[in-house]
C-alpha cells in the first residue's frame, strides 16, 4: 500500500513539469517572434535599400536569434511559472495538492530541474553562441547593408601598441599578409628599461617569429646607446603576434569566452587596466541565475495561498523582474567604474533575489 503514494507524487511531478514545460515552450516561441518582428520592422528601410532579397532577410533573422534568445529566455521563465501554476491554483489543483498530504515543494524538484536545464543553456549561449552570432551580424551588416570591404581587407593604421615589455609604433598594419609596415619596436627589460629599440621598413610573421626587413637595430645600456647595427633581413621572437594586432578591432561583446579570457589575460600581463573585461566575464556567467531566481519568485508568487488574481501576478512578477534588471545593471555599472569589487558588483544582485524567490517559494509549503 506504501507504493502508492510514492506512484501519485511521480505522476503528479510529471504532470506539473509537462504543464510548466509547455506553457514555457509557448513563452519562448511568442517572445521571441516578438522580438524579431520588432527588430526587423525597425530596420527593414536599410535592408530594403540595400537590395538584399528573402535570403537575405532570412539570413539576418538567423543570425539575429540567439541574441533574441538570450534575452527572452528568463522573462519566459518567469511568466510560464507564473500562468502555469497561477491556473492550476485558480482551479483549486494545488489545494488539492496540498490535503492529500503531499508536499508542494517536493513536487516542484522536475520543473526546478528543467530550469536548471534552461539556465545552462543560456550559459552557453552567453558563453559562445551569441558572441559568435553577433560577430557575423556585425560582419553581415557592414558588407551586405552598408557595402563596406570586409574586415579582413581592412588595414589598421597609425597605432601604438604595449606588449610584453615592448611597445610598437606601427605605420600600417596588413591583416591578410599578416605584415607591419614601417614599424618601430621598443623593447625594455623587467625594470622598464629600454634596452634595444628596433626600426624597419616593414615586418612579416614567419610562423613563430617576426622577420624584420631593412632595417637598423639599436640597443641601450643603462639608458645608454650603445651599439648601431644594419640589417637587410633579421628575425626576431617576439611575445606578440599577428592576432594581438587583429584582435584590437574586436567588440567585447563578439568575443567568446576563451577570446575574453585571453584578451584579459593579456591585458593584465601587458600592465592595462582590464576592470571591463573581468566583468565582462564575472557578468556571461551570472546570468545563468537569472531564469532560476525569476523561476523561484514565480513560483513563490503562484503558489502563495488566498485568492489569486492572475493579471496581478504578472503585473507584480514583471516588476520585480524590473527591479532585478535595474539593481543589476546599476551595480554592474558601478562595478565597471572601479567603484565596487568585480565579484561583489556583478553576484550580490543574483544573491539577494535568490533569497526572495527561496524565501517566496519555502512560504508556498506553510
Amino acid at each position: 500500500m506504501e507504493a502508492f503514494p510514492v506512484l501519485r507524487a511521480r505522476l503528479l511531478e510529471r504532470y506539473l513539469a509537462r504543464e510548466f514545460a509547455k506553457l514555457l515552450l509557448f513563452c519562448l516561441a511568442a517572445f521571441l517572434s516578438i522580438f524579431l518582428v520588432v527588430d526587423f520592422f525597425e530596420r527593414i528601410d536599410r535592408l530594403v535599400s540595400a537590395g538584399l532579397g528573402v535570403g537575405g532577410f532570412v539570413h539576418y533573422s538567423l543570425l539575429k536569434t540567439p541574441f533574441a534568445l538570450s534575452q527572452v529566455l528568463a522573462p519566459a521563465v518567469l511568466l510560464s511559472a507564473i500562468l502555469a501554476f497561477g491556473l492550476l491554483a485558480r482551479f483549486h489543483e494545488i489545494m488539492a495538492i496540498r490535503t492529500s498530504g503531499l508536499d508542494i515543494l517536493r513536487l516542484l524538484r522536475p520543473v526546478l530541474l528543467l530550469v536548471c536545464l534552461v539556465a545552462l543553456a543560456g550559459l552557453a549561449l552567453n558563453l559562445y553562441l551569441v558572441p559568435w552570432s553577433r560577430s557575423r551580424l556585425s560582419i553581415f551588416w557592414e558588407t551586405q547593408v552598408e557595402k563596406k570591404p570586409p574586415r579582413s581587407l581592412v588595414s589598421l593604421e597609425h597605432f601604438w601598441y604595449k606588449g610584453d615589455r615592448a611597445i610598437y609604433n606601427i605605420v600600417l598594419f596588413k591583416k591578410d599578409s599578416q605584415t607591419l609596415e614601417g614599424v618601430r619596436v621598443y623593447l625594455f627589460d623587467s625594470q622598464f628599461r629600454l634596452t634595444a629599440l628596433i626600426t624597419a621598413k616593414q615586418a612579416c610573421w614567419q610562423g613563430n617569429s617576426w622577420r624584420f626587413r631593412d632595417g637598423f637595430l639599436q640597443t641601450f645600456e643603462k639608458g645608454a646607446p650603445k651599439v648601431w647595427v644594419h640589417f637587410e633581413e633579421r628575425d626576431f621572437a617576439l611575445t606578440e603576434k599577428p592576432q594581438d594586432f587583429t584582435s584590437l578591432e574586436r567588440k567585447v561583446e563578439e568575443m567568446d569566452f576563451r577570446e575574453l579570457w585571453h584578451y584579459t589575460k593579456r591585458l593584465e600581463r601587458d600592465g592595462y587596466k582590464a576592470t571591463l573585461y573581468q566583468v565582462e566575464i564575472q557578468t556571461r556567467f551570472s546570468l545563468a541565475l537569472v531564469p532560476f531566481n525569476l523561476a523561484m519568485l514565480g513560483l513563490g508568487l503562484a503558489l502563495r495561498r488566498g485568492s489569486l488574481y492572475l493579471p496581478a501576478l504578472v503585473a507584480v512578477g514583471l516588476g520585480l523582474m524590473f527591479i532585478y534588471w535595474l539593481v543589476f545593471g546599476l551595480s554592474v555599472s558601478l562595478g565597471q567604474a572601479g567603484r565596487w569589487p568585480v565579484l561583489w558588483s556583478v553576484w550580490w544582485p543574483h544573491g539577494l533575489f535568490a533569497l526572495l524567490g527561496g524565501g517566496l517559494l519555502s512560504r508556498a509549503s506553510r
